[in-house]
């Protein structure tokens, strides 16, 4: 529609340059003067008419005028055009697996779409050289493009083209691809960029596969405990036609460890559920997650993945500092006895002049009620504080607890009691800036801000999802069904205003008033809920605060085999220990035929160790190995490299790291990993719009449809990068011109008759 009305595409427009050719001397001044003049006579018969429409016919007047005049000047766009015979125009075709998968409708493939493109001259050019990639580029003919490749870098193949063309003046490449690139595959296209070369990208596919339902991600611990429940996070992304629901199953061999069902509705694309399941004894397990998809699902190859867990015996320790006997310690400790994998170290003050230690691994651990070092304190991931006054701590003592969260990255759990938070003086103290809420001290007189009362605990939508707050059930509906039923909780920590960081996972059903002439504050069944378990990162750690501690009742009130109430601090407990970062870090990223290693270094202060020798054996499926050397990345006791592996299978990583200085072994830790052994060309197969977009924008090119490429042609002669000559194209005869023209006294006639002018 653009060219219609203004003869060129609009991309010519936007290169060229405005012009005028024609003569625009005393001929050209005598025909405006004699214009206007006509107008003026013209406009005589209008001396009765108000101002204003006086001057919107004169104005119409001048326009016509105007235009005529620049039709008489003889107007172009002058503009740089691809000189004919002398450039080349690539075109790259996708040869990956995904290209075999039916275009938009159906009826033929991908690949038989961009042979037929690539067949009827889809650039336009009289000069074209045809390429093929997947993992590699390589010169093609039309025979050699078939779709086996078993991964598509996109940006790779494009990159490589554009800056190592050798064989003349490249003015653009046309990409033929869904755009389906490899996850893992770097798509950075500064260097791209750089050779300036456009790409035009024509996409293939469809956006969505109809009746598709892929197991995008499946996201699980690594390294549980054994015998211990393991919760996996995974995301189902579908393209349902109708409401449905589709099985999940994980399966360790032939051995199904759980099922669920999983509701798809059309309206929501991407879905998440977890999914529970058992660790089993110590040892190397791959388990394999799996949708059960309908007979008729286009794409069965994406509804599996597979995840290596080490399950080897983990210690979580954590530091709990009780301030008076009650019965919410007894009972947590209780229900943590049952985790081997939660070493609980417990200081209790039984009397003003007593203590009582639990758990210690010495004579001397917590002899004086806090760890007597930073790097003590640093060895626990967890620090839990019931009813404590914070005068029980010096002031070195607070720095270091609130320096534990922000620094070292743990966590600290507070507990409602008649010394805790405000009531404790902690409002004053360090750690009151990581605490999800503001504390706030009771005026005085006022009654404390712990009180007893009747309430249910209710999850939030965002405690639902998180496992601070799990006590069992596969749905949303079935864990709601577990906590509505647990027993009523007897007492509640008022709590200030939460910061704009913190989540709440819990709510107490029902709202906290102060009864007139009454003491204390009560809770009122049926009224607003009020925060009851709150959390906020802070620093590399959390900080989270739970206004109650009557939870013993959920194992008090309820049958022997309610095992609720230990689930439920299990689970917190080893989320919060287990989230906290050790002092050795090594992560692994496979990707389809590399590992991409990174260690990060820390001393018994957490302060990163910069200068350190790190060096990895790595040791294939085969039990063939190799060592590299990891050098120092980005700084901040970082190390990494990436390794290529060439068969796929299991790796393990054993890195030896050692700070300057110091002689010895140094330290060794150990990690595993499987590279490859899937088809990723399963995964994400629908066209990748985004990408093709960024990769146009980026370049200068466009992305076009199979069924609309008209302008391709002009598009790369008028935007191309390679050899180009100046040429001028007339406007004169632009219909734009004369539709404006005949418009323009069109609705001068039309006013001059309203207005009865004629």
């Amino acid at each position: 529609m653009f060219e219609w009305f203004f003869k060129y595409p609009r991309h010519v427009y936007q290169q060229g340059e405005l012009v005028f050719a024609g003569d625009l001397g005393l001929l050209w001044w005598l025909v405006a003067a004699l214009l206007l003049a006509l107008s003026v006579a013209f406009a005589r018969r209008l001396t009765g008419w108000p101002w204003h429409r006086r001057a919107a016919i004169h104005a119409l007047q001048f326009a016509a005028v105007a235009v005529l005049l620049a039709i008489l000047a003889a107007p172009g766009l002058q503009v740089l055009r691809l000189s004919p015979g002398v450039n080349t125009v690539a075109l790259l075709v996708d040869t990956s697996r995904s290209m075999a998968l039916p275009d938009v409708g159906g009826d033929t493939s991908r690949m038989a779409l961009a042979k037929g493109l690539v067949a009827d001259g889809v650039a336009g050019q009289p000069k074209t050289v045809l390429y093929g990639f997947d993992d590699q580029l390589r010169p093609a003919e039309m025979a050699t493009l078939e779709p086996t490749g078993e991964r598509s870098r996109v940006v790779h193949a494009l990159t490589h083209l554009a800056a190592n063309y050798d064989q003349g003046a490249l003015a653009a490449i046309v990409l033929l691809t869904d755009g389906a690139q490899t996850p893992g595959d770097a798509d950075d296209l500064d260097a791209l960029i750089a050779a300036g070369v456009p790409v035009h990208a024509v996409g293939l596919g469809a956006l969505t596969i109809v009746g598709d339902a892929e197991l995008a991600e499946v996201s699980v611990p690594r390294r549980p405990p054994p015998n211990s429940e393991v919760t996996a996070r995974v995301t189902i992304r579908h393209a349902w036609p109708d409401v449905g629901e589709v099985k999940l199953r994980v399966r360790d061999g032939e051995s199904v460890l759980a099922a669920d069902v999983v509701a798809l509705d059309p309206d929501i694309p991407v879905v998440v559920a977890d999914v529970t399941f058992a660790s089993g004894a110590d040892g190397l397990k791959e388990v394999t997650f799996e949708l059960l998809t309908p007979e008729d699902d286009p794409l069965p190859s994406n509804d599996s993945r597979t995840r290596l867990l080490e399950v080897v015996e983990a210690e979580h320790r954590v530091l709990y500092l009780e301030g008076e006997p009650r019965w919410e310690y007894k009972f947590i400790r209780r229900a943590v006895e049952e985790d081997p994998a939660i070493k609980l170290v417990t200081w209790l003050r039984t009397t003003p002049r007593k203590t009582y230690r639990q758990g210690v691994a010495d004579a001397d651990e917590l002899v004086g009620g806090f760890p007597a070092s930073l790097e003590g304190l640093y060895d626990y991931g967890l620090v839990i504080l019931g009813s404590l006054s914070a005068g029980t701590l010096d002031d070195d003592q607070h720095a270091w607890l609130e320096s534990f969260v922000s620094e070292r990255g743990g966590s600290v759990l507070v507990l409602a009691g008649r010394e805790a938070l405000a009531d404790g003086g902690w409002d004053v103290k360090p750690l009151s800036r990581a605490l999800p809420i503001v504390l706030e001290r009771a005026p005085d007189g006022a009654p404390s801000g712990y009180t007893a009362g009747e309430y249910a605990a209710h999850p939030t939508p965002a405690g639902l999802d998180s496992p601070l707050a799990d006590i069992g059930g596969t749905s949303d509906s079935a864990r709601e069904e577990r906590w509505a039923t647990l027993p009523m909780l007897g007492d509640y920590q008022r709590l200030g205003p939460l910061k704009a960081g913190a989540t709440t996972l819990l709510e107490a059903q029902g709202s906290v008033r102060v009864v007139p002439g009454t003491e204390p504050t009560v809770i009122v069944r049926g009224g607003a809920a009020v925060p009851l378990l709150v959390a906020q990162p802070y620093g590399f750690g959390q900080a989270v605060v739970l206004a109650t501690a009557s939870t013993w009742r959920w194992r008090m009130r309820t049958a022997p085999e309610d095992d609720r109430h230990g689930l439920f601090w299990r689970h917190l407990i080893r989320h919060l220990a287990g989230a906290a970062p050790t002092t050795r870090r090594l992560s692994l990223e496979p990707g389809f035929d590399a590992l991409d290693l990174k260690v990060s270094l820390k001393d018994a202060r957490f302060t990163p160790i910069a200068d350190a020798s790190v060096t990895a054996r790595i040791t294939a499926p085969t039990g063939e190995n190799f060592d590299a050397v990891l050098p120092p990345i980005g700084g901040d006791g970082a190390f990494g490299t990436t390794v290529a592996t060439a068969i796929p299978g299991v790796y393990r990583v054993d890195v030896t790291a050692r700070a300057s200085g110091e002689g010895g072994a140094g330290t060794t830790f150990s990690r595993l990993a499987r590279v490859g052994g899937r088809d990723v060309e399963a995964f994400n197969a629908a066209m990748n719009a985004p990408l093709l977009e960024r990769i146009a924008a980026a370049t200068g090119g466009r992305v076009w449809t199979p069924d609309d490429l008209a302008g391709l042609e002009q598009a790369i002669a008028f935007g191309g990068s390679g050899i180009r000559e100046r040429e001028r194209m007339p406007l004169w005869d632009a219909p734009i011109l004369y539709i404006v023209l005949v418009l323009l006294k069109c609705i001068e006639w039309s006013l001059r008759r309203l207005w009865g002018g004629i």
